[in-house]
């Protein structure tokens, strides 16, 4: 492999999109990227997420770090208190394992 091949092939991995999700708590629904609604049964929700502690390690869709400014979030997210008004249905869940997603995540506005 040539040095030009081998720097257009690491500059391909370094631009790739990184499948981190950082989230900020939009309380404005307008300023939102989406809107999801928390219910407590996993098998109704969309998804099923893991608050982690630090953020390399929400290296996932359904691993959700929680950002207390909004320049540092990847999303922005309303919550909703009316599940027909939500996006997405969203649970929680303690354990990493099983987090899951069975719908995608709507991409940034």
């Amino acid at each position: 492999m040539t040095r030009i091949a081998a720097a257009g092939a690491l500059l391909f991995l370094a631009a790739g999109p990184a499948n981190a999700l950082s989230i900020y708590r939009e309380p404005i629904k307008a300023f939102a990227d989406f809107s999801v609604y928390v219910t407590d049964i996993e098998a109704f929700a969309d998804c099923v997420v893991y608050r982690e502690k630090i953020r390399a390690f929400a290296d996932k869709d359904p691993l959700w770090f929680f950002e207390d400014i909004r320049a540092f979030a990847d999303r922005a997210v309303y919550f909703e208190k009316i599940e027909a008004f939500a996006d997405l249905t969203i649970a929680y869940t303690n354990i990493a394992a099983f987090a899951r997603c069975k719908k995608q995540i709507p991409p940034k506005k």
